[in-house]
């Protein structure tokens, strides 16, 4: 005896529903995967941007701990005559190796400088470079100038560490994505000065830096002209300042900032380190 089987297969509304399920499920996967991406994208930035600072202020406490601090010994700083409005530049000699002359007797000592660079033909603009010129002990060599002690020797004898322009084959770019550069300083009487008020810096307790920097694929989206601009947005340090205020007065320019592509200003991260 021969028995019919009965063969039952999908109706369109079920395979509607399926592919419809379906869809939303790829929708859900791909919404999550590109979530994820974003947020590793983002934290790479922050990653990118803490190395930068991290091995900046690394090497500065190495040349600001080896300081040679004396009366009679010259430092480039903020003064009255000079108060070094918008980035600032830091010059001063410090027992470091530096980059010597081929010939003469080298000396322990360096003199060391930080700067933003504004030569905006140069290819380190608006990035922070860093000077370690190694000086000699003694004054044979007639194109190297030694190590000399007395007051204005830095600015008379290599002016380009007093400046933020002056070319100088001893300077290094040391933060590429470095484009904002504040000091100042913690005196020994507990208070928060800007221009150091005895000799030699003996009356400075720590120097507090604070810096701006740019994520390396965020920089590409600004022009030159636009950090330049994004910098002078940001406010310099004064007494009247609490510890602190420096950089929440340098967020709230960038987050003021609407004439720029936000997702490049949201990629500049502020860091602040005391030496």
């Amino acid at each position: 005896m021969i028995t019919s089987k009965t063969h039952h297969g999908f109706t369109l509304a079920e395979m509607l529903v399926s592919v419809a399920v379906l869809v939303l499920l790829v929708l859900f996967v791909s919404r999550l995967f590109s979530g994820a991406a974003t947020l590793t994208t983002a934290s790479n930035k922050r990653i990118d941007c803490d190395l930068q600072a991290r091995q900046l202020f690394d090497r500065m406490a190495t040349d600001f701990a080896q300081m040679v601090k004396r009366p009679d010994v010259d430092y480039y700083i903020k003064s009255n005559v000079d108060t070094e409005p918008g980035n600032d530049r830091i010059a001063f000699f410090s027992q470091v190796p530096g980059y010597y002359p081929s010939t003469g007797s080298q000396s322990p000592t360096s003199l060391v400088a930080y700067r933003i660079n504004s030569d905006n033909s140069s290819p380190s603009f608006n990035k922070m470079e860093r000077m370690g010129k190694g000086l000699l002990w003694n004054g044979v060599s007639t194109t190297h100038t030694p190590f000399i002690f007395g007051l204005t020797t830095i600015v008379n004898n290599w002016p380009s560490a007093t400046d933020s322009s002056g070319p100088d084959p001893d300077y290094e770019t040391i933060g590429p994505q470095v484009f904002r550069f504040e000091y100042f300083y913690f005196l020994k009487d507990g208070t928060v000065g800007v221009i150091p008020g005895a000799p030699g810096m003996q009356d400075i307790a720590a120097i507090s830096v604070c810096i701006a920097v740019i994520d390396p694929k965020s920089k590409v989206v600004l022009s030159n002209s636009q950090l330049s601009t994004l910098a002078g947005r940001m406010d310099d340090f004064s007494t009247s300042m609490r510890l602190g205020d420096l950089l929440v007065q340098w967020q709230t320019a960038l987050d003021n900032t609407n004439d720029m592509p936000r997702a490049a200003i949201s990629a500049i991260h502020l860091r602040h380190h005391s030496f």
